[in-house]
């Protein structure tokens, strides 16, 4: 039974960490924090390979 009630923990997280990233998928690739006169801009860059 503790096995059963394991799995199902880690089936309910990622769930909810796939739904997380689906909901925030654009801002994911950008990050920006603003105080006072100071700008702070971070941007993953990436390429696809095929």
């Amino acid at each position: 039974m503790p096995q059963r009630t394991f799995l199902m923990m880690l089936i309910v997280v990622c769930v909810t960490i796939l739904c997380f990233v689906w909901m925030v998928r654009d801002s994911l690739c950008g990050f920006r924090i603003e105080q006072g006169n100071t700008v702070l801009v971070a941007t993953l860059a990436y390429e696809v390979k095929r």
